[in-house]
């Protein structure tokens, strides 16, 4: 892994999520690209007029100036947190939209990783309910990390869930899991909520865990219950665990058990960041 893309929108819950992007990108040894992306004004016609080409640049100037003031607290929290030996890169992009430039630059910056927070105050609920953050969790060309805002990042990621239904396209969202948190050495536990309570489940579980012969630090559990929310949640508070893996799939593609809809529900209130595997990078 060698660049990590870390949109932001500048706010305290942006911040928080810059921890973690920076304890990703000393880890695996990758640098640091942040993003802020600003909206200009869409004005319908043709050639602007000398007043509105004048308010243009002072638009541009003062995001210039705001985003150039961002950015010593960000070398701050590097320090503080003691990440000065990180490489981070700063840029400042105007458009039309927001995802469309995250997801372009994500392609000119050769990312191998988003890490992202979310937006403000509104919490988790933003990412997954048609946010910014929600369409980057969909549409991405590489993994996806998003941080909620109420997470308290422990300076540890050595507790990893992996929610599974023993697919084929699972398995190997999981070697992909295996291999960027391996600097890490976690416990990496597979979990299935098992609503119908078949013995079927079991079987599945054994032939999916055979694939990974070897692998001394998985786990697997199936979890019984009828709420698969409550099941997940409980598991989370228990294990302590750090960070919550999942295959993503596009809105259209429905899972039996953990399609895309049923995420969003999942992650309404958590303090969990969300490790998003895309279904189309498989």
């Amino acid at each position: 892994m060698k660049n990590i893309l870390f949109p932001t929108d500048l706010s305290p819950a942006a911040e928080k999520a810059f921890i973690y992007a920076l304890h990703f990108a000393d880890k695996v040894g990758a640098m640091l690209t942040t993003l802020h992306v600003y909206i200009k004004p869409e004005v319908k016609g043709g050639k602007l007029p000398h007043t509105l080409s004048e308010f243009y640049a002072s638009y541009d100037l003062e995001h210039f100036q705001n985003y150039k003031d961002a950015i010593p607290p960000l070398r701050d929290i590097q320090e503080a947190n003691g990440f000065s030996h990180v490489k981070v890169v700063h840029l400042l992009k105007g458009g039309g939209k927001v995802l469309p430039t995250i997801l372009q630059t994500a392609k000119e910056e050769d990312a191998d990783m988003i890490i992202m927070g979310t937006t403000g105050a509104r919490g988790l609920r933003e990412i997954f309910l048609g946010s910014n953050a929600g369409e980057v969790l969909e549409n991405a060309d590489c993994p996806v990390i998003a941080v909620p805002e109420k997470s308290e990042f422990d300076g540890r990621i050595d507790q990893i869930a992996f929610t599974t239904t023993y697919k084929d396209e699972e398995r190997k969202a999981l070697e992909k899991v295996i291999a960027i948190t391996a600097p890490f050495r976690p416990e990496i536990h597979c979990i299935n909520v098992d609503l119908s309570h078949t013995e079927s489940i079991t079987h599945q579980m054994d032939a999916f865990r055979a694939s990974f012969k070897g692998q001394d630090n998985l786990q697997f559990h199936v979890l019984e219950g009828n709420d698969i929310k409550e099941a997940i949640f409980d598991f989370l508070e228990k294990n302590d665990i750090d960070i919550l893996a999942m295959v993503t799939h596009k809105r259209n593609f429905l899972e039996e058990l953990f399609n895309y809809s049923r995420t969003k529900t999942m992650s309404y209130h958590a303090r969990t960041p969300v490790f998003s595997i895309q279904s189309h990078i498989l």
